[in-house]
C-alpha cells in the first residue's frame, strides 16, 4: 500500500510542485488510449488557448480529406499573399509558389509551420475562416465540448480555446481514425529545400515507445505538448499545458508519461492507483482529495519523493540515457517521396 501511496502522491505532485507556474494557464491530463480511462487530471476541462495544438485539428482534417481521396499527397498548392504574410512559427513560403500537401503536413509537424497550416485551410476551405468553422463543427462531432477555433495555425485569438480534455479526445481520434497518417508525427525532421528542419516534440523524438503528438506555444497560453507513447501493448496520451518554459514542459510530459507506466505495469497497484472512470463519461473525472489534512500530508509526502527524483533525474540526463541505450527513434515515414 506504501508504494501505491508513493505512485499517487509523485503523479499528483508532478503538477503542483512548481509555484511559479500560473495556475490560470496551466492544465494536465494523463489517460489510458484504449479505454480512455483517466489515470491523472489537473485543470483538464478548465478552458486554455491552444496555440499550435490548434494544428492537429487542421492536420485531421488533411488526414481526412487523404482518405477521400480529396486531395493527394504530390498534390501542389499554391502560397496565398495572407499565406505568405504569417509570422513565426514558420517555412518563409513566398506568395504564388507552391508546396505540396506532403510538404505542407510535414511542415506543420515539424516546424509548427504557420504559413503551411493557411496555405491548407485556403486549399481546403476557400479561406482560413471557413476552415476555422469546419475544425469546430468537426470538434463538436468528436465530443470536443469546451473547444472553439478561429484559424488553422493556433495564432493567439481570444475566442480560440481549448481544454486538456479536449486535445486528449483529438489525439485519440488522430490515432484511432488515421493509423496510417498517424505515423507521420513520429518524423525526426524533415529536409525542405536546403534546410532541414527538426520535430519539435521530444516525445516523438526521444522517449522510449513514444511516436507523437505537438507542441505549441504563444505568449498568452505558456508552452504545451500533448505526447503519446506505446509500452507492452498499452497506450498512454498526455496532455501538458500552460508551463513557463520549455524544458519545464518536456519534463513534465516525461514525468507523467513514466509515472502511468510505472502503474500500468502492476495491475494490483492499477486498481488502487488510477481512476477507473472514463475520459468520455460526462462528470466522472476524478480530482485531488479535498480534505485539507489529507492534501498537507500528501504534499509533505510527494516534496520529500521530488526532492530524491529531482537530485538524479533530469531531462538532459534521460536524453543522455536513452541515446546510450541506442532507442533514438528515427523516422518511421516511408512514402517514396522526392528528394528536394
Amino acid at each position: 500500500m506504501f508504494f501505491v501511496f508513493r505512485i499517487a502522491v509523485l503523479i499528483f505532485f508532478l503538477f503542483s510542485a512548481e509555484a511559479l507556474a500560473d495556475p490560470s494557464r496551466t492544465a494536465s491530463l494523463l489517460i489510458e488510449a484504449e479505454t480512455g480511462r483517466v489515470l491523472f487530471s489537473e485543470n483538464a476541462t478548465e478552458k486554455r488557448y491552444p496555440a499550435s495544438l490548434t494544428k492537429m485539428m487542421t492536420l485531421y482534417l488533411v488526414f481526412d480529406a487523404l482518405e477521400k481521396g480529396e486531395l493527394q499527397m504530390d498534390q501542389q498548392l499554391t502560397v496565398s499573399k495572407k499565406a505568405a504574410g504569417q509570422p513565426r512559427s514558420r517555412m518563409g513560403l513566398k506568395e504564388n509558389t507552391t508546396i505540396s500537401v506532403e510538404n505542407a503536413i510535414f511542415a506543420m509537424i515539424s516546424r509548427s509551420a504557420n504559413d503551411a497550416a493557411v496555405v491548407i485551410a485556403e486549399a481546403m476551405a476557400g479561406s482560413e475562416a471557413q476552415f476555422a468553422d469546419k475544425m469546430t463543427r468537426v470538434a463538436r462531432e468528436l465530443g470536443m465540448k469546451n473547444t472553439r477555433f478561429k484559424n488553422a495555425s493556433g495564432l493567439h485569438n481570444k475566442d480560440q480555446v481549448t481544454t486538456a480534455q479536449d486535445m486528449a479526445i483529438l489525439s485519440k481520434a488522430l490515432i484511432q481514425h488515421f493509423p496510417k497518417y498517424y505515423k507521420l508525427f513520429s518524423v525526426r525532421g524533415f529536409r525542405y529545400g536546403r534546410r532541414y528542419y527538426g520535430n519539435h516534440n521530444l516525445v516523438a523524438r526521444y522517449y522510449k515507445g513514444g511516436d507523437g503528438l505537438k507542441t505549441g506555444y504563444v505568449d498568452a497560453s505558456g508552452y504545451h505538448v500533448v505526447g503519446s507513447a506505446k509500452r507492452n501493448g498499452k497506450r498512454l496520451i498526455g496532455v501538458v499545458l500552460g508551463r513557463n518554459s520549455v524544458r519545464e514542459r518536456d519534463r513534465h510530459i516525461f514525468k507523467l508519461l513514466d509515472s502511468g507506466f510505472a502503474a500500468l505495469k502492476n495491475k494490483k497497484e492499477t486498481l488502487t492507483t488510477l481512476n477507473e472512470a472514463p475520459l468520455f463519461e460526462p462528470g466522472k473525472e476524478q480530482h485531488p482529495e479535498d480534505n485539507e489534512k489529507e492534501y498537507r500530508l500528501r504534499r509533505i509526502a510527494a516534496k520529500k519523493i521530488s526532492e530524491e527524483l529531482d537530485r538524479t533525474v533530469s531531462l538532459d540526463q534521460s536524453l543522455q540515457m536513452k541515446q546510450n541505450d541506442k532507442i533514438i527513434k528515427k523516422a518511421i515515414i516511408d512514402w517514396g517521396r522526392k528528394k528536394h
